[in-house]
């Protein structure tokens, strides 16, 4: 591999694609976790507070010094004077990050525990920091059960998130107490008063924590009651590299569908320039989508932008499963099926090839095996969000830091090598990969590394599958399978066309038959079945990476 430009893309392929970064599969129950759009609501009102206590903390320091000169010694205290003045540095750091963008709105959500944690032990410590008159008896009660409640009612969080933190909140009270009994020499409160003034604190952080709950619930109710179009949303399937996905049902017809959002937190932390990609690069998916035809490639309802400005369009909902989770649940297919599989998706691919379309992200979770109609394993091929026109230089630079165009175990020589021009043959090898794959039930290269494994794509030549598995793999089935393989595009099957008469050709690997296929469902995947699921995004993958 000559010359660093040509390195490089393959560096960029593998740039945050560790295996522990897992994208939201659909064909598994969501994540608890907050949603991007409350995500976004909490950190923009964190912030919000954030500036109010810091310029709570500087006009109060102020007005007592007027009022009450007396409570000087204690403000030029050490320990308080630190306390205050973390307080306005980490507010002003908060919103300094927040419009700025400089981190995710998730990591200043996280940022604000630990705020909340700061302006806790700064009232406790100052309030803690008077000497008591251990004769009076306590009325009210300390400023430090005003926060908690302001941040839980105001801060949406996961309900348990909340109440830990709250609790650890009303905890700084105890501790800055038994500190500066220790550190000032203060006469201790009776255990009585003591509890009175400690017990308010974790009073409040148990309402916050109800509070919080409430709000939450609210919350996401609130989203599933959204409308898009003639469109009502039922419930979050999912989340993909670049959007959320929804089960929807249409107002007027009762009709199912699976409605696709650009993700929130992917625009609110992007620049102009990178929000105005992402758009048109979601457009473009949208148009592309809906130009194809083929039975074989998921269809595209109708498009539209919603209430908050966010892109959409919606898609038949499918029934069935991955073929990652195909392989993942029944392990490694028959070749008869294999073929059968595969030549529906030279059908698909046949069509966006004959327009110039490359679709260059092929891989196992973005090919379904579906029920339609009364057929079973009708194949669907899905997220067209990558493809390429070759005969445009419009669409060539629509691109946005964070989105692949290809994943490393099922990515073809030339683009992990970057070459510009590429044709329909690079789609030709994934689908080879993704061949192997159903048949070996392992990837062509088993490399440590995401860098790894695409320059095992670029100089490796592959293992022969029947070596890879003890089922039995026709010889002219492996035959077309190496050839789909091969490095250089030119001694690859010419089209999706010449694919389908060298699979028609393979009479070694048998013929799966529509009884095959009903059979096969009725036993592995009735309808109760709890592997079948709908499904219109990838599966769980690490986090994918452009390549420019």
């Amino acid at each position: 591999m000559p010359g660093s430009a040509r390195v490089k893309p393959m560096q960029e392929v593998a740039r945050a694609t560790t295996p522990g970064h897992v994208t939201a599969s659909l064909d598994e129950t969501p994540s608890a976790q907050l949603s991007p759009r409350l995500v976004n609501q909490a950190s923009r009102r964190l912030c919000w507070i954030s500036l109010l206590a810091a310029l709570t903390t500087v006009l109060m320091v102020v007005f007592q010094r007027i009022i009450q000169p007396e409570v000087v010694p204690a403000q030029q205290d050490p320990v308080n004077a630190l306390a205050l003045l973390a307080n306005v540095l980490c507010a002003a750091g908060l919103i300094a990050l927040q419009h700025y963008r400089v981190v995710p709105a998730t990591t200043i959500l996280q940022l604000g525990m630990v705020f909340e944690l700061v302006v806790a032990f700064s009232i406790s410590t100052l309030e803690t920091s008077l000497p008591f008159d251990p004769g009076a008896f306590v009325r009210g009660g300390s400023n430090l059960a005003v926060w908690i409640i302001i941040v839980g009612f105001l801060v949406p969080n996961r309900p348990l998130i909340t109440l830990s933190v709250a609790l650890l909140a009303a905890s700084t009270w105890p501790v800055a107490y038994f500190i500066n009994v220790w550190r000032l020499d203060l006469t201790p409160l009776p255990w009585n008063r003591l509890l009175a003034w400690t017990s308010v604190n974790y009073l409040a952080a148990l309402w916050a924590f109800f509070i919080g709950k409430r709000m939450h619930g609210m919350e996401v109710a609130a989203q599933k009651a959204q409308d898009l179009g003639s469109y009502h949303l039922e419930g979050l399937i999912g989340r993909g590299g670049m959007g959320e996905v929804w089960r929807a049902r249409h107002k007027m017809l009762a009709r199912e569908a699976a409605i696709k959002i650009i993700r929130p937190e992917l625009m609110a932390g992007a620049s102009a320039r990178q929000a105005d990609v992402a758009v048109r690069r979601f457009e473009r998916e949208a148009r592309v989508t809906a130009d194809l035809q083929s039975p074989h490639t998921v269809y595209l309802y109708d498009f539209g932008t919603s209430r908050d400005g966010h892109f959409y369009f919606v898609m038949e909902l499918l029934d069935g499963v991955s073929l990652q989770k195909l392989v993942q649940t029944f392990g490694p297919q028959p070749g008869s099926r294999v073929i059968h599989i595969l030549r529906q998706v030279c059908l698909s691919l046949e069509e966006a090839h004959a327009r110039g379309m490359v679709h260059r992200d092929l891989k196992p979770s973005n090919v379904m095996v579906c029920k339609v109609a009364l057929e079973h394993d009708f194949a669907k091929v899905l997220d067209f969000g990558l493809v390429k026109a070759t005969a445009s230089e419009d669409v060539t630079h629509l691109t946005v830091d964070g989105v692949s165009a290809g994943t490393p175990g099922y990515i073809a020589p030339e683009i992990a090598m970057g070459e510009e021009r590429i044709d329909g043959r690079a789609d030709l090898y994934t689908l080879g990969c993704v061949a192997y794959y159903l048949l070996t039930g392992t990837m062509v290269f088993n490399e440590t590394s995401p860098t790894a494994m695409a320059v095992a794509h670029v100089q490796k030549p592959p293992v022969p599958p029947s070596e890879r598995t003890e089922l039995p793999i026709a010889p002219d089935l492996e035959a077309v399978v190496l050839e789909c393989l091969a490095k250089r595009p030119g001694d690859r099957p010419s089209g999706a066309r010449a694919l389908i008469r060298m699979l028609d050709a393979c009479a070694d690997a048998g013929h799966w038959t529509d009884l095959d296929a009903d059979g096969w469902w009725r036993t592995h995947l009735p309808p109760s079945s709890s592997h079948r699921a709908p499904a219109t995004e990838r599966e769980v993958q690490p986090s994918p990476v452009l390549v420019r």
